[in-house]
């Protein structure tokens, strides 16, 4: 009797302790689940805060950004009518250097004027400064480019002569011209497309047009949109 007492007594004991055990896990598992909300609302709470600090930033930068393109802005339009009033000023002196070259030519001997170019440098500097990203053009670079041109011209004037010989004609016309640019391919990319086409039409085939089809002549292949005619920097403007 006294042995079964006693290990009931034991069974209990031991009883009790699992039961305190089992309570002792619940509480770790409620605080490990304590634990982890706690973890995920600081995870929150910092990726918010990141957040709201990279838009604080980003909005920085662009106010940054707007306020330096706006102060570039009001640079390039205050620099605006200096640039302009610069090139008027240059107009006006190379209009008022033109006479006084044209004095200076007819003072020189005759090897100096022959070093000089026909075209008058006002007028390159102007056909120049056409490209609105030249603001200012050097007299050597003028005179180097006036040089140049006279020297691809009378080039060009040759080999349309020698063209109009072979043809067996004595006045040189556009087609002719055509001829020579035609021959040298650097020469025929810039310059072919700026040349009317109409006289190249065969004379019998113009004449089988007769008046009944209009026997005008044919109109000039149109140029690309932005695109001017090499003969309008020489057209007198008002």
């Amino acid at each position: 009797m006294a042995a079964a007492a006693v290990a009931d007594e034991v069974t209990e004991a031991m009883e009790q302790v699992e039961g305190e055990r089992e309570e002792a896990d619940a509480v770790a598992d409620e605080a490990a689940e304590v634990m982890e909300q706690a973890e995920g609302e600081r995870e929150e709470a910092t990726d918010a805060v990141a957040g709201e600090a990279g838009e604080v930033m980003k909005e920085v930068v662009e106010g940054e950004r707007e306020e330096a393109n706006a102060m570039a802005d009001e640079a390039d339009e205050a620099m605006e009518p200096e640039a302009e009033r610069e090139e008027e000023a240059d107009a006006v002196a190379d209009e008022a250097t033109e006479p006084m070259e044209q004095v200076e030519g007819e003072g020189e001997d005759g090897d100096a004027a022959a070093q000089r170019p026909a075209l008058p440098l006002g007028r390159v500097k102007r056909i120049i400064r056409v490209d609105r990203d030249i603001k200012k053009v050097t007299n050597e670079a003028a005179l180097l480019i006036a040089a140049a041109t006279e020297l691809f011209v009378g080039s060009l004037a040759a080999g349309a002569h020698r063209a109009a010989s072979r043809r067996g004609r004595r006045a040189v016309r556009a087609v002719h011209v055509r001829a020579a640019a035609r021959e040298h391919r650097p020469t025929a990319d810039f310059l072919l497309d700026c040349l009317p086409a109409a006289e190249e039409a065969a004379p019998a085939r113009a004449a089988a047009a007769g008046p009944s089809r209009g026997g005008g002549r044919g109109e000039a292949k149109p140029l690309p949109h932005g695109t001017r005619r090499i003969d309008a920097f020489f057209q007198k403007t008002t």
